[in-house]
């Protein structure tokens, strides 16, 4: 018996085969197109995670591993300035602040500008010299740099903390605290006795409204000269440092090179993309590392 199969099934057959050896090809193009996207996606991602690593891990390591080394120079042979009860250098160890209700005990730096309190607390420029006449002003970070005064709030009327310096050691005691809005009332105005003012943000993600705290002392005031000089925008905590804009704007565009040209690669070398791509992740993401550690300047100094 035989058994006759028809010329139109014989046709649609070929045309079926026909079409896949076409389209093959085409969904792996798709496949591709899908999977650049995909990577640069998860580059951009992982830069991002290592944004908030920086700033809320890692900047802390840094503030803190500068802490030991200010110490150590508070109380060595290069600590004279500050013990001799001279005013420091900005930047330089100025005092020893100890909160022990907040389990606070930092050093304090001369200056308050983003780049002093990414190292730890600072002394704000131009108001009194802790333990003087005068209202002293220490600006802490809330959120970043191991965030020193991220628990100030937990302080209450009535608790206490100290102040060494190069006039003395100097005990206070908490009879305020509050938040200062724009246009309200600045914590860093100067008053005529001895006052330690405590100032940081008052939310993660906002330098606008400040929380503070005010100390009244209670050991007899050292003697000094009152400072003339007033605290710009930057230092009173609500701005951050203009001279990170240029490097951050340059460090930048060479991560978007880098991210940029790898991108090209991915499509240069399709059968590559995945070696280029463990190539050529870990110096973008230590691009983008560089790029923080400047960027994290333009971030106010109580954050």
């Amino acid at each position: 018996m035989t058994v006759t199969v028809p010329t139109d099934v014989e046709e649609s057959t070929d045309v079926d085969s026909t079409i896949d050896v076409v389209s093959e090809p085409r969904r792996r193009w798709r496949r591709f197109d899908l999977l650049v996207p995909g990577l640069v996606l998860t580059v951009l991602g992982l830069t991002l995670v290592l944004f908030f690593a920086y700033a809320l891990s890692f900047s802390g390591f840094k503030a803190e591993r500068a802490q030991r080394q200010l110490l150590n120079d508070f109380t060595s042979a290069a600590g004279a300035v500050p013990l001799s009860g001279k005013l420091p250098p900005n930047g330089a160890p100025a005092a020893i602040l100890t909160i022990n209700k907040i389990h606070v005990r930092q050093v304090v730096l001369q200056g308050s500008a983003p780049a002093q309190t990414a190292q730890g607390p600072g002394l704000m420029t131009g108001t009194a010299r802790p333990g003087t006449i005068g209202n002293a002003v220490i600006i802490g970070r809330s959120l970043t740099g191991g965030a020193p005064f991220g628990n100030l709030r937990n302080l209450k009327v009535g608790d206490k903390l100290t102040l060494a310096s190069g006039l003395g050691r100097f005990r206070y005691v908490v009879t305020a605290h509050g938040t200062a809005r724009p246009g309200q009332i600045d914590p860093a105005s100067p008053v005529n006795h001895p006052e330690l003012t405590l100032v940081t943000a008052d939310a993660p993600l906002s330098s606008d409204v400040q929380y503070y705290v005010v100390a009244r002392q209670l050991t007899a005031p050292g003697a000094a000269a009152r400072p003339h000089q007033k605290p710009t925008t930057i230092e009173l905590g609500l701005a951050g440092d203009p001279d990170a804009v240029l490097p951050s704007i340059l460090i930048g565009l060479v991560y978007l090179a880098l991210l940029a040209g790898t991108t090209i690669a991915y499509r240069r070398y399709r059968s590559q993309v995945l070696v280029i791509y463990l190539l050529t992740t870990p110096i973008i993401l230590a691009a983008a590392f560089w790029w923080f550690q400047t960027a994290y300047l333009l971030l106010p100094s109580s954050m």
